[in-house]
């Protein structure tokens, strides 16, 4: 993420949020950084997004992150300006943890980053009836009786109405990718230092799944199927 103290919101509280904790003003602002900030350094050391709070202390605004270390990042004349140091000595230290990270691999014969990442590229969940199969885009309660499911048709098209019921199941699928030294930087939902560690993964969460096109290694193509399929052919 790019960000700048221009694009900064703020959020006020009151003497209630940090219930007597001197570390804190006692009325001030609330504001976030992203656990994905600064954008140039690899996403599987992103961490959650962070509270801060900026307040007047002495004169001046002084800022502190509200979850973590509760450490004074900036004091400055104005609100704008102590919150914009803040989010640059933010990311010189995640940009030095990184540099540390990728060190401490190196020296421990590992690749500077995880080689193999599985990302999820679609989630969706199917409900099943003995008439119809739709895709679920919401559940509607009903005043009385059952709920209905609000579905459309797998291959598109207007939507209709499932009623819920002993007959009608749901069933969840996860597509996904699979990056192998490919250079994407992307927000996996796994990442392993070994091929067989990310397809026993995959294997376990996913439904349908392909190699990333970047990549310049590829799973043999039995490794490729999913169980269904390798059933279906010693079937055949």
């Amino acid at each position: 993420m790019n960000a700048s103290a221009d694009q900064i919101q703020f959020t006020p509280y009151d003497e209630e949020r940090f219930d007597k904790n001197r570390l804190f003003g006692r009325t001030g602002y609330l504001f976030t950084i992203p656990g994905s900030f600064p954008e140039d350094t690899p996403t599987y050391l992103n961490v959650t997004d962070w509270e801060m709070a900026v307040y007047r202390k002495h004169g001046e605004w002084e800022v502190r992150d509200a979850n973590g270390e509760q450490r004074v990042w900036a004091v400055a004349p104005t609100r704008r300006e102590a919150a914009g140091l803040a989010f640059h000595g933010i990311a010189r230290k995640r940009r030095y943890s990184a540099a540390d990270i990728a060190n401490a691999r190196h020296l421990n014969g590992l690749e500077t980053v995880p080689p193999y990442q599985v990302e999820v590229t679609d989630n969706v969940t199917l409900v099943l009836s003995s008439q119809a199969i739709g895709i679920l885009q919401r559940i509607e309660p009903a005043d009385e009786g059952p709920a209905s499911y609000r579905v459309i048709h797998p291959d598109g098209g207007t939507s209709f109405t499932i009623q819920a019921g002993a007959e009608v199941t749901l069933h969840s699928l996860q597509t996904g990718l699979l990056h192998i030294r490919c250079g994407c930087d992307v927000d996996a939902h796994g990442y392993y230092e070994h091929e067989t560690e990310a397809l026993a993964y995959i294997r376990e969460q996913l439904n349908t799944w392909s190699v990333c096109p970047k990549s310049p290694g590829i799973p043999a193509a039995e490794d490729q199927q999913s169980e269904d399929e390798d059933q279906a052919a010693d079937a055949g």
